[in-house]
């Protein structure tokens, strides 16, 4: 375990990357045109993030898990409410864990 203040400087220094990363985003985001390539690209990063880390879980997990996803992927398509969605697939993924384990 490192010293209280080598702990303490560590935290800062990641405080601080946190920060300036999120600040530059925003400055650097205010400078992006509304019709540009890069403003449609943004606009379809997180989606796409999350379609490359469900992708690779996906491949690692059991038909259980795998039907969580299937069933919040129904009801986004339903409902198109990415919220409800999320909370339905860790609602079935967390209860069969629960009740199945």
């Amino acid at each position: 375990m490192p010293e209280g203040g080598a702990a303490l400087a560590g935290i800062a220094v990641m405080a601080l990357a946190t920060y300036l990363t999120r600040i530059a985003g925003y400055f650097l985001g205010s400078r992006i045109a509304a019709d540009s390539l890069a403003a449609r690209v943004l606009d379809v990063l997180p989606g796409a993030a999350l379609a490359g880390v469900l992708a690779l879980a996906l491949a690692a997990v059991d038909l259980a898990d795998r039907f969580a996803v299937l069933a919040a992927v129904g009801v986004y398509l339903w409902r198109r409410h990415t919220l409800l969605a999320i909370a339905t697939g860790l609602l079935l993924a967390v209860g069969r864990a629960h009740l199945f384990a």
